[in-house]
C-alpha cells in the first residue's frame, strides 16, 4: 500500500512539473518581443474611402472574427480549449496610433511587441498600403457600445501545448510583402488577401499559406463564370448545396467582392491551374 501511495505521489509530483513547464514555456512565446518594419502610411478620411475601407474589412474577415459591427465575440470557452474572444474593435484601438495599428494587422505585432495568435496575418500582410489605409479609416469610425464583449482571451492547456509543439503559430510575421498600391490586375491581389488565408493555389503546397482548405485553382478551374461567382457570394457550389465552411465565408466574407473582383479571381486561377497542370 505504502508503494502505491509513493507511486501516485511522484505521478502527482511528474504531472505538476509538466503542467508548469507547459504554463512557463507557453507564457514565455505569448510575451516575448518582435522586431518588425515600422511602416507609415496615409489614412484617408473621406466618405468614399471609409466606406470602401469598410467593405475591404468584411473581405479581410474583420467583421466575421469580431461582429458585423465590431463589437467582439466569444468563440469558445472550455477547460482545454480557454477562452479564444475576438474583442471589441473600437475598445482596443482606443489605445493604438495608427503606426501601431499598421503593425497589428500587418505584423501581427501588438503594441508591447508580443504578437497575436489566430488573428489571419498571413493574408492581411498582403493588402496595399492605400487599402490598409482605408481598412483603418473605417476601422476609427467604431465606437465603444454597451453590447461590446467584454472577454478576454485566455489560452488553455491545448493552444499551450500547441504552441510549444508549433502547431499553433503565432501570427507574427516580419517581412513586408504589400505593395503600396492596389495593383490594377487584381485577380493575384484578391487570392492573397481574400482567399490565402484558408486555401493554396496548388496541391503541392508551392504557394499559399491556408492549410485547412482545398487547392483552390484546380478547384475553380471546373467552375464556370457564373457558378463560380453564385459560390462566392451565396457560398453554394455547382450541385447548389451548402459548402458548409465555405458557404459560412462567402455569407460573411466574400459576398463583398464585386463583380469585377471575382472575374479577375477566377481568370488567375485558372491561368494557374492551367500551369500546374491541373
Amino acid at each position: 500500500m505504502r508503494g502505491v501511495v509513493k507511486l501516485f505521489e511522484v505521478l502527482v509530483a511528474i504531472a505538476i512539473v509538466l503542467a508548469a513547464g507547459l504554463f512557463v514555456g507557453s507564457e514565455w512565446i505569448i510575451g516575448r518581443g518582435h522586431a518588425v518594419p515600422d511602416d507609415r502610411i496615409a489614412i484617408p478620411r473621406d466618405p468614399a474611402a471609409i466606406a470602401e475601407g469598410g467593405r475591404l474589412a468584411t473581405l479581410a474577415g474583420c467583421r466575421s472574427c469580431h461582429g458585423p459591427n465590431g463589437e467582439g465575440r466569444v468563440w469558445t470557452s472550455d477547460r482545454l480549449t480557454g477562452t479564444i474572444a475576438p474583442p471589441a474593435i473600437a475598445r482596443k484601438l482606443a489605445y493604438y496610433s495608427d503606426a501601431e495599428l499598421v503593425r497589428l494587422i500587418r505584423y501581427g505585432v501588438k503594441r508591447d511587441g508580443s504578437t497575436v495568435f489566430i488573428m489571419p496575418t498571413g493574408a492581411q500582410r498582403a493588402w496595399a498600403d492605400d487599402d490598409l489605409g482605408r481598412i483603418i479609416a473605417w476601422l476609427r469610425t467604431l465606437k465603444p457600445g454597451a453590447g461590446d464583449s467584454r472577454a478576454e482571451t485566455g489560452y488553455g492547456p491545448l493552444p499551450r501545448l500547441g504552441m510549444l509543439a508549433g502547431s499553433f503559430e503565432e501570427g507574427y510575421r516580419n517581412v513586408r510583402l504589400a505593395p503600396a498600391h492596389r495593383p490594377p490586375e487584381t485577380g493575384r491581389y484578391v487570392y492573397d488577401t481574400a482567399c490565402a488565408a484558408c486555401h493554396r493555389l496548388g496541391d503541392d503546397h508551392a504557394l499559399g499559406e491556408g492549410p485547412v482548405a482545398p487547392a483552390l485553382a484546380p478547384m475553380a478551374a471546373g467552375y464556370d463564370p457564373i457558378a463560380f461567382r453564385r459560390l462566392l457570394r451565396i457560398g453554394v457550389g455547382k450541385r447548389r448545396r451548402d459548402l458548409g465552411l465555405m458557404s459560412a465565408v462567402a455569407r460573411e466574407a466574400t459576398h463583398a467582392l464585386n463583380d469585377a473582383e471575382i472575374g479577375a479571381l477566377h481568370a488567375y486561377l485558372r491561368g494557374e491551374a492551367d500551369r500546374l497542370g491541373r
